[in-house]
């Protein structure tokens, strides 16, 4: 039987995740001028520690946590008046940011540590998936809340 609630541990796993995904997005061009730098032979081609590679390894033990409270505790059920297709496309999109949060770190460290073009531009597409999955799901939280009127919302900031 699936949970009633997120535990705190989730919840807290969930909101942590999304400031260091932020700060990825938000520090990105740093990233990509050290890579630039590598690549194009003005800067020394070796992987140098920093905190975007740092934070990925981060999101990637975070993220495998998650999965594996997803997997073992549960997660609340969807609301029950929820259309299938809806329940279908949210099931979908957590499937989705799982493989994005774990296939990211990977493939970064896979250009960054042993300096792989080609796993740097599945990150970089993967970066462009990522950040329109944010948006869709942050539309979609917010559209559960006030359009749909369910308490999907609470449920992630613990007051449901």
């Amino acid at each position: 039987m699936a949970p009633s609630t997120y535990s705190r541990t989730q919840i807290a796993l969930h909101w942590i995740i999304v400031l260091l995904v932020l700060f990825q997005i938000v520090m990105h061009d740093e990233i990509v001028r050290l890579w630039t730098g590598r690549m194009d032979g003005t800067l020394p081609n070796v992987a140098t520690p920093n905190v975007h590679v740092a934070v990925g390894f981060l999101i990637l033990a975070l993220a495998i946590w998650r999965l594996v409270l997803r997997l073992t505790r549960g997660v609340p059920a969807l609301p029950a008046s929820e259309h299938p297709v809806l329940k279908l496309v949210a099931s979908g999109t957590h499937i989705l940011f799982y493989a994005l949060l774990i296939g990211m770190p990977l493939s970064g460290a896979a250009a960054w540590i042993l300096g792989i073009s080609p796993a740097a531009q599945a990150h970089s597409i993967a970066e462009k998936l990522l950040i329109l999955l944010v948006a869709l799901h942050v539309l979609a939280a917010l559209a559960q809340h006030f359009w749909f009127r369910t308490d999907v919302l609470k449920r992630m900031v613990g007051r449901a």
